[in-house]
């Protein structure tokens, strides 16, 4: 049996589903398929840190993307917690990124000095005065500064909320399912049906936001997207004694309403793997053991590990597929995924429905071939 629908999502992660609840919300009947559950691969292995300013990007499309998606957050949760009942867990005591040597404090004098010029709530915090906030830190402390406008959330419930709010706006679910097959009608080189488990589907747009897997699903349509799985290992240990998310050289420490808090992580690019390895967990308690002391004594519970999808532009690719004008990419988020998924879905909806963003995405296309992937250790900054 042959179904029709306005638009196929491929990839249930908060991306996709985002995409796909956006697009419901404008009357356009979308599928979303997922070839395990809803949130439960890159979406479900972050922090869920709303890491704006507090990150790397400085001043550029990255950093105004960022900052654009943040600010649809405190509204979004408040929907998606009345339409689902679902508590996200949104916090807002902000981010410390902390200062142990000459070189964190000169770095991040420039980057308190930016964000005071834009206009954030940040503040330069003396060793004493981020130890009275944070009793637990380290003694080696320079200091710290406070992002105050950087929180946190549960990303594995947003997941979960998201695609029940997807479900509740009309979106049909696939689940257990992926895009096998493609038919591309020849006289205008556009994508016509879409092969879903035993099912064809026809579709006016096919939408890749499959995450870690873009590259093989890409494969299927003819068009290269050069994404790679960046393998992040976490753990959790249970105490109570954080309230602020810390942060130093990428590492992080966020604290739960369940009184846990998450360890991580590693970048590490080595295919699909997703083992955790004894070493990974031990180099993380050392680091964590050193920014909180004492902290390695509290209870064990969990580790595990998720595959970020990195793109070699080092931003997220939003874009039209090159030669297919049917075929929309929306993918290459790494380590931003949860931060990016609003304003993501809002560009890509609009991209669809109106040919019109209110972000420029010109920024955010596939790069010219050929392009280099990173390599195992090395350094990643973050684009502007």
């Amino acid at each position: 049996m042959a179904h029709t629908t306005d638009v196929v999502v491929i990839g249930g992660g908060v991306i996709g589903t985002s995409v796909a609840y956006h697009l419901a919300g404008q009357n356009v009947r979308t599928w979303l398929v997922e070839k395990n559950m809803p949130g439960q691969e890159a979406s479900s292995a972050a922090a869920g840190m709303l890491a704006a300013t507090s990150g790397g990007s400085k001043r550029g499309p990255m950093y105004q993307l960022k900052c654009a998606s943040q600010a649809l957050y405190p509204a979004l949760i408040k929907e998606l917690e009345e339409r689902t009942g679902v508590d996200i867990e949104y916090q807002t005591p902000g981010i410390f990124e902390i200062i142990l040597t000459e070189a964190d404090e000169q770095q991040y004098r420039r980057v308190y000095e930016l964000r005071d010029e834009q206009g954030h709530p940040v503040s330069w915090l003396s060793a004493e005065e981020a130890r009275r906030r944070e009793p637990s830190l380290t003694p080696a402390l320079r200091a710290a500064v406070h992002f105050a406008g950087d929180h946190h959330l549960h990303n594995g419930k947003l997941a979960e909320a998201w695609a029940q709010a997807a479900q509740q706006r009309g979106v049909t679910l696939q689940t257990g399912k992926t895009v096998t097959e493609v038919r591309i009608n020849d006289n205008d080189g556009r994508v016509s049906q879409v092969r879903i488990g035993d099912e064809w589907v026809s579709a006016d747009t096919i939408v890749i936001a499959a995450g870690s897997w873009s590259a093989q699903v890409g494969q299927l349509f003819g068009v290269t997207i050069p994404i790679q799985p960046a393998k992040g290992q976490m753990l959790t240990v249970r105490t109570t004694q954080l309230r602020h998310v810390i942060s130093s050289g990428g590492r992080y420490l966020v604290p739960r309403k369940n009184g846990e808090v998450i360890i991580g992580s590693t970048v590490e690019f080595i295919g699909h793997d997703k083992a955790v390895t004894l070493e990974a967990i031990q180099s993380l308690a050392e680091w964590a053991e050193s920014i909180v002391p004492g902290i390695t004594k509290a209870p064990f519970s969990r580790f595990w590990a998720g595959l970020r999808p990195y793109s070699p532009t080092r931003r997220p690719i939003l874009c039209r597929a090159p030669g297919l004008d049917n075929v929309v990419v929306a993918t290459g988020h790494h380590r931003n995924g949860i931060l990016l998924a609003p304003i993501t879905g809002q560009l890509i909806s609009e991209l669809i429905t109106t040919g019109q963003t209110s972000q420029s995405l010109e920024p955010f296309g596939l790069p010219p071939e050929p392009v280099s992937l990173a390599e195992p250790g090395e350094a990643l900054g973050e684009a502007e």
